[in-house]
């Protein structure tokens, strides 16, 4: 199931402000908190893991 249009604008709206409300030395632990928080949503790691890879792949 994916989520919607606007849903996934409402995520990235929120995530973006929350990052930059945050002092560039927290964003790290912030991002890595909230990967293990929604890991524990999602509860398949395999999973988690690809979409960290994805994520990573993305970026280079």
């Amino acid at each position: 199931m994916s989520i919607d249009v606007q849903s996934l604008e409402k995520v990235y709206d929120n995530l973006s402000f929350a990052i930059d409300k945050l002092p560039e030395e927290k964003r790290s632990l912030f991002l890595t908190k909230l990967v293990l928080l929604l890991s524990n949503e999602i509860k398949d790691g395999e999973k988690i893991c690809s979409l960290i890879h994805e994520a990573l792949v993305f970026e280079a």
